[in-house]
């Protein structure tokens, strides 16, 4: 699904023919449309709408709409499009707060020369826009807009520093200078006088709920219930289905689906040929339990080499979730069953404190509560007096230096750029190489604008933000719709989301144990086994191919020993030739998990910057 356009002002560029012509066809592997749009009113290029979207004309207004929308106000009568259309002239932007799903739209008004565009809540969706002070081009991908010819191809050096930090690209930025992506919650208005941002929504912490533990325990089971009523109420349960990692999320929206409709519901899990990375007994539990129509597969090293040049071209940007592979063989297996829309179990670990390093943050805490005096006057002095450095005085320091770190830069402190210096690393003429900027920027921003009162929920934010919005939801959408699938996120209503909220922060994480109010919620829901399990998910054993698996290592060497890899000057051959070293020497995965973030980005450069491909 796509969309995709270009305004302009009465002096702008006019828009041609040839232009709308290569941006559809720089969007056909993504079903864009066979035609284009172009308006005869002045001060407008072109609006264009691919037909697996919708697009309406109505009054004054034209609309283009890439939207999955349960909404009370999308009824059958009307189209996503015209409801929206008629819903923006009687509120105005202020409509938005009106829909439920996920969208990404386009709105022209003729009358004032104005274009909205605007993505759901979380980001679902998305949409990224170039502008001048003459014109704005937008469409789904970036390679759309270099496809109008209007905008020039550059990489952003600092958006590579960045990747190389997170493993992503963090939005509002893309890979590329001059393309922004309109962020999760925010619609943008463009005018003749120029662009502005505006969030008509986010998450917020006022954490105002203090009824009993069983009171909001059996609220949480029944609002996570109705988010899964809504987001399934108008579809076919003989073509939907639930990914089935065996985890809490996963395993619980299997259980409320069956719940709900009485039915055996379809559940898809990927398993891996390497035992050790191997968990799909715990999706045959929550299957057994459940009475699903569960279908699996194995993932070997074989399959898994075989996609990562179609997952490499999926994204316009470089994307270093190696889970992306097994996501999409997940939701292949699923197409191949017939499987229209899939449900997936995303959020919840950030809504509800699932992640291992909340309860990481919980122990460091620990040591914050000790009064100031005691820490500074007698707890330091006795640790850091002595000239031990190994065994618990050793451990004792590490664990104060890292309590006395603040976050977000204890939070991240194991990502690649801070725990290895940037001058090793980066290539010479890369931004933050000298150490004097920021690499830890957007989280700050994060981290310091979260609307929250604890630590908790200010990193639970900082999550919703990078790594769900930026990382784990374009893992999911982007390789499901390359297999042909629509994925439904049933944690992410924003209700449920905003429920989440008001819940303490005491009860996601309570002393060292994460999900607390969850787990009290499903006890009787789900199995014992899985709500005691460690968290899994869709792991992948890149690391371990990449040092033991003969065709894996040798591809790697072969793209990362090439001159032309180190062309680009992103990273430094040295340190790349010292993590194959270390590899062969170390028995975790760590390392080969490191060469892959290298890998990713330089197939990317090769498809999708050096290569002149269709959009250039």
């Amino acid at each position: 699904m796509a969309i995709y356009g270009i305004a302009t002002t009465n002096d702008g560029m006019p828009v041609t023919g040839r232009d709308l012509e290569a941006m559809r066809s720089c969007l056909a592997p993504h079903k864009a449309p066979a035609d284009s749009l172009v308006l005869p009113h002045v001060g407008v290029g072109s609006v264009a709408v691919a037909p697996s979207a919708a697009f309406s004309s109505y009054e004054h207004l034209l609309v283009a709409c890439d939207s999955d929308l349960y909404s009370p106000v999308i009824s059958n009568e009307t189209s996503a499009a015209e409801a929206i259309a008629r819903l923006y002239l009687s509120e105005g932007p202020l409509f938005l707060h009106k829909l439920s799903g996920a969208f990404a739209l386009a709105i022209w008004d003729v009358k004032t020369g104005t274009l909205m565009l605007a993505v759901d809540r979380f980001g679902i969706k998305r949409i990224c826009y170039a502008k001048t002070d003459s014109e704005i081009i937008f469409a789904t991908r970036p390679s759309a807009i270099f496809a109008s010819n209007r905008v020039q191809k550059n990489v952003d050096l600092s958006a590579i520093t960045e990747y190389l930090v997170y493993n992503v690209v963090s939005i509002p930025r893309t890979a590329f200078a001059g393309i922004a992506r309109v962020a999760p919650g925010e619609y943008v208005l463009w005018t003749e006088k120029g662009a502005s941002k505006t969030r008509y929504w986010d998450m917020r912490y006022p954490e105002d709920d203090r009824r009993s533990n069983h009171a909001l325990s059996e609220e949480l089971l029944s609002r996570m219930e109705a988010a899964v009523r809504v987001t399934s109420a108008d579809l076919n349960l003989s073509t939907t289905g639930c990914f089935l990692s065996g985890g809490t999320d996963s395993s619980s929206i299997l259980g409320l689906l069956t719940r709900l409709y009485s039915a055996p519901v379809n559940a898809f899990s990927i398993g891996f040929s390497e035992d050790r990375f191997n968990e799909l007994q715990y999706a045959h539990l929550a299957a057994k339990h459940f009475q699903a129509q569960h279908f699996e597969d194995k993932l070997g090293p074989v399959e898994a080499r075989n996609s990562v040049d179609k997952i490499v071209s999926t994204y316009d940007e470089p994307f270093g979730n190696s889970s992306a592979i097994p996501t999409y063989w997940c939701a292949k297996l699923a197409r191949e069953r017939g499987m229209e829309v899939l449900l997936a179990g995303d959020g919840g670990d950030e809504l509800f404190g699932g992640n291992e390093r909340y309860r990481e943050e919980q122990i460091f805490d620990f040591y914050q509560r000790i009064p100031n005096s005691a820490r500074r006057w007698l707890i330091e002095p006795a640790v850091f007096g002595s000239s031990l450095t190994v065994g618990p005085f050793g451990k004792a320091k590490n664990y104060i230096r890292r309590c006395n770190t603040g976050n977000p830069d204890r939070y991240f402190r194991w990502r690649l750029l801070r725990r290895f210096s940037p001058d090793l690393v980066l290539g010479s003429d890369m931004p933050f190489r000298n150490g004097h900027s920021d690499l830890l920027t957007t989280a700050r921003l994060h981290y310091g604008s979260a609307p929250a009162k604890t630590e908790l929920n200010r990193l639970l934010y900082v999550d919703v933000k990078m790594t769900l919005g930026d990382d784990d939801l374009p893992k999911v959408t982007q390789t499901a719709e390359m297999a042909g699938i629509r994925v439904r996120f049933p944690y992410l209503d924003h209700e449920l989301a905003e429920f989440s909220g008001r819940l303490p922060a005491a009860l996601k994480v309570r002393l060292l144990e994460k999900r607390y109010l969850f787990k009290r919620a499903t006890r009787n829901l789900l199995p014992e086994a899985i709500l005691k399990k460690k968290k899994h998910g869709f792991g992948l054993p890149i690391g371990f191919w990449l040092k033991s698996d003969p065709h894996w290592h040798a591809w790697a060497k072969e793209v990362l020993y090439d001159p032309r890899t180190y062309q680009r000057g992103y990273f430094r051959r040295e340190f790349v030739e010292q993590l194959f070293s270390d590899m062969q020497q170390d028995e975790t995965p760590y390392f080969g998990d490191l060469l892959w973030v290298f890998l990713v980005l330089e197939l990317w450069h090769r498809q999708h910057v050096e290569v002149a491909a269709c959009c250039t």
